[in-house]
């Protein structure tokens, strides 16, 4: 039943982490138009193309897991909308897959980031009874204790890997986590997402 809702998943790596959420919608609102994809508008005097993005990333870091839901006005097949979709973008904004969502973005608990040091580093702070960051809120700066917002840290093969809340009122942004581990040159990158219950998100 047309209107349809679809969900993209896009990779979004390279120096696309540098651009921001809106630059991001602009960029896919752009890439929608050029690739003929018979996109939803919305209604009322100033119509645009209706797009809603999973979780914002943090500026500087990269992804192989985002998100947009649309909604189709017209049938047509999701290999020829990844296909279309992929002459529109580069590979740094490539696209995953094309499906009919199975969740909603707010049953998004946890994510995991992939960050490869290249300096030195020392992880014991995060193994501390307290974690305290620095967090901006409405009201100004607030030290919050995200200890229980940490579900893991390891490292393998040179690299480290976190899962941490990535829900709204629970985000933790792995920069901070890394500002105390004293390390100042990375590459962070969010590999997976999950639901509260830990079911990889789709």
């Amino acid at each position: 039943m047309l209107p349809k809702s679809i969900r993209i998943k896009f990779q979004k790596i390279n120096v696309l982490k540098f651009i921001s959420h809106l630059d991001l919608c602009r960029t896919m609102k752009s890439a929608m138009l050029r690739a003929g994809v018979p996109i939803w508008y919305t209604e009322g005097f100033n119509p645009h193309p209706k797009m809603v993005f999973s979780l914002p990333l943090s500026i500087g870091t990269e992804s192989e897991c985002e998100y947009v839901d649309i909604k189709i006005t017209e049938e047509m097949p999701f290999d020829e909308i990844k296909q279309r979709l992929t002459g529109a973008l580069t590979s740094d904004m490539e696209i995953l897959d094309v499906y009919t969502p199975e969740m909603k973005f707010q049953e998004i608990g946890y994510a995991t980031y992939e960050i490869t040091p290249l300096g030195s580093y020392d992880l014991s702070p995060l193994s501390a009874d307290e974690v305290n960051i620095i967090k901006r809120t409405k009201k100004g700066e607030a030290t919050v204790n995200v200890k229980d917002r940490i579900v893991s840290v390891s490292e393998n093969e040179g690299k480290i890997y976190m899962i941490l809340s990535a829900d709204t009122e629970r985000f933790v942004n792995p920069e901070h986590l890394l500002a105390l581990c004293g390390s100042e040159d990375h590459r962070i990158v969010r590999k997976e997402v999950y639901t509260r219950d830990m079911k990889i998100f789709k």
